[in-house]
């Protein structure tokens, strides 16, 4: 039997096999007399992936934490509406400087060291807003608050970059996707908990200094967590080919995504998509008060949007870790979700349509963050073998940077109500409203504009499961090979 006959009996059977069973790298030592049988899981991922829920969690609580007493928070600290605005705002600019910081932080030095200093930077940023409630800083309070704000904003991108990482070099490939979305989802839980807890905790300004001493709880839990010694950056065992083979450094990575142009059709794509949410999520109460709607609707709606995406995430993550179908689940996540948003902003513009407003914003938050954790392993797939901090970092950062953008410009863009609509206006505190008409229209029309791209130009290939099953077929070839007492022709699996 010659070397191309070896070869094809061999290796269609073993493709075909891992394809369709979608075969965990991780399986049994016993089942398979491959390379496979090195690659093993531990029960401790569990407690990983826990630590950096409770960490993205914690962190998230603090980024919204004042956004739904900002009215309360402004007199709290003597201050304006729009001061105490940037105390969210800063965190979405924190991450664009910091976030190169921390991507080659996880990609150099490894996934403890990020997560233990966005742990510390975390903790100690929510104490320090604590601080700013002490009588004798009376007079500096908001400084105080902001710099809290800001050091806690640091920690962001060490926890919100971590997630792809931690599922590629701790969970089987059978479980990434998962262990990507829980990681993820965590952060729009600690939103969803902020928004719901901060109104029932603070009923005047007298309780602000009770919700930050709260609020710093789970911070110290967390970094207690991440600090005791349990949380290592690799397993003992790689649980899978592509996790025992060495990454791109982080200058490499760089050079090669920019030269990638799947993934930065990517980066637009999922940066206009994070950028969205961001600026209707901040601006969602403004919307929908100078139109009529109560505070508690803004709620709802807020609600229906980070809580029906944490659904959405949850089973497009369990699918795509089944059926591998990255791009397919990617596209018609991002499609339904544009449809949702362009709704919301539609309908949003005009009074009495409640009903359907809700609609728009919980199709809007369930598909859109559907999308995020499977859009996260596609830029992986996309890159590989560039590290996952590199390929996550930088989808990251492209949303902060279009959410900024995306603010600044419906600030810009605003207009002087009509007599009629200040009639009927519902918004609270000292901040004017506005008409957000003109901002929301081009948004909609922006999220249209990506979809299409999306749909019609993206198309990547999934290098890092190409390169597993690969792994998986060389390694049985061999085994073969040797039994058969002919050499097998490694090259070709180069």
């Amino acid at each position: 039997m010659d070397d191309d006959k070896l070869l094809s009996d061999l290796l269609d059977p073993v493709v075909n096999s891992i394809n369709s069973s979608k075969h965990n790298m991780s399986s049994s030592k016993t089942s398979t007399p491959s390379q496979s049988s090195h690659y093993q899981v531990y029960t401790r991922r569990w407690y990983m992936l826990s630590v950096l829920v409770v960490l993205n969690l914690s962190n998230a609580i603090g980024w919204i934490s004042f956004a739904p007493i900002a009215d309360i928070a402004a007199e709290y600290y003597h201050t304006s509406f729009a001061n105490v605005n940037w105390l969210s705002l800063i965190y979405m600019v924190t991450t664009i400087p910091i976030g190169f910081l921390s991507t080659w932080v996880l990609d150099t030095f490894g996934l403890r060291t990020g997560m233990l200093l966005g742990a510390w930077l975390n903790l100690v940023g929510l104490a320090t807003r604590y601080v700013s409630t002490i009588p004798q800083v009376d007079g500096h309070s908001f400084l105080i608050v902001m710099i809290g704000q800001g050091i806690a904003a640091s920690a962001q991108p060490f926890l919100l970059f971590a997630p792809t990482k931690l599922a590629a070099v701790w969970f089987p490939d059978s479980q990434r996707a998962i262990a990507n979305t829980l990681g993820s989802a965590s952060n729009p839980l600690g939103i969803l908990l902020a928004f719901a807890l901060t109104g029932v905790i603070v009923q005047h300004k007298n309780d602000i200094p009770t919700m930050l001493w709260i609020y710093t709880i789970p911070g110290g839990v967390a970094a207690a967590m991440m600090t005791v010694g349990f949380c290592n950056s690799l397993p003992p065992t790689p649980p899978s080919a592509s996790a025992a083979a060495v990454s791109e450094s982080f200058v490499q990575g760089l050079k090669k995504i920019i030269r990638n142009p799947a993934y930065l059709l990517l980066l637009q794509v999922f940066g206009s998509g994070l950028g969205l949410f961001n600026t209707v999520s901040s601006l969602v109460e403004q919307v929908l008060c100078s139109r009529g709607y109560s505070d508690n609707f803004s709620s709802m709606v807020g609600a229906l949007m980070i809580g029906g995406g944490m659904v959405g995430a949850i089973i497009t993550g369990i699918y795509v870790d089944k059926t591998k179908k990255f791009e397919m689940t990617a596209k018609m996540s991002f499609t339904v979700a544009v449809l949702g948003v362009i709704s919301f902003c539609t309908l949003s513009c005009y009074q009495g349509l409640d009903p359907y407003i809700a609609v728009a914003a919980g199709i809007f938050g369930t598909f859109g963050f559907g999308a995020y954790p499977v859009i996260m392993e596609l830029g992986v797939e996309t890159t590989y073998p560039v590290a996952e901090g590199t390929s996550t970092g930088f989808l990251v950062m492209a949303g902060q940077v279009q959410g900024i953008a995306g603010i600044l410009l419906s600030q810009y863009l605003t207009t002087d109500l009509t007599p009629h609509q200040k009639n009927i206006q519902l918004c609270r505190g000292d901040v004017t409203p506005q008409d957000l008409t003109l901002p929301l229209l081009i948004f909609a029309g922006y999220a249209a504009f990506n979809a299409c791209i999306f749909l019609l130009f993206f198309k990547t290939e999934y290098k890092r499961l190409k390169a597993e099953e690969r792994q998986a077929a060389s390694s049985i070839l061999n085994f073969s090979s040797q039994s058969l007492g002919t050499p097998a022709p490694q090259s070709i699996y180069s």
